[in-house]
């Protein structure tokens, strides 16, 4: 059955040179390196997707980083990439819908890190049964465990959600 992961980037700066440059912060980066590891553990994402600002990629390079690792890819120059998708910086839950939509039928799991406001909109709208999820605070996940890629918006089951405090 595949897993489609949804997150929100890791805490970030409060402040950078633009709001599309703001980097993690350093309890970012741990919450990012916690998230990663326990991802590659239980999941092992084969496509990995992030908005194309400074701290999504941040995020989903310590996802890919760690994934890598845990299958022993480092070695072979191999594995999972990140790919920038700028449409997730700005863009709406049909930008959203449309990365969904390009993960490969044959993936088992995939991995999309983008923004608040509109990640919680994406997991309202994918399990309508579930809502929008009241607070979604930086390193969530929503993780959701599907019979099939085929699964209308609307109709996805509930989500696991899980947090990474960077402890």
């Amino acid at each position: 059955m595949p897993v489609l992961i949804l997150a929100r980037h890791a805490k970030a700066e409060a402040e950078g040179p633009t709001d599309f440059e703001r980097s993690l912060n350093a309890k970012g980066l741990t919450q990012a390196v916690e998230a990663g590891a326990e991802i590659a553990e239980r999941w092992s994402p084969d496509v990995a997707i992030a908005s194309a600002a400074r701290r999504t990629v941040q995020t989903g390079q310590a996802v890919v980083e760690a994934v890598n690792r845990h299958n022993g890819e480092p070695e072979t120059g191999s594995g999972l990439e990140l790919r920038q998708d700028e449409s997730l910086y700005n863009g709406g839950v049909e930008d959203w819908i449309d990365a969904i939509n390009s993960i490969p039928a044959d993936s088992q799991c995939a991995y999309i890190v983008g923004h608040q406001p509109t990640v919680a909109e994406v997991v309202g709208h994918l399990s309508g049964s579930s809502g929008v999820p009241d607070e979604f605070r930086p390193s969530s996940l929503a993780v959701f465990t599907l019979e099939s890629w085929d699964i209308e918006p609307g109709n996805y089951p509930a989500p696991e959600l899980r947090v990474f405090l960077g402890v």
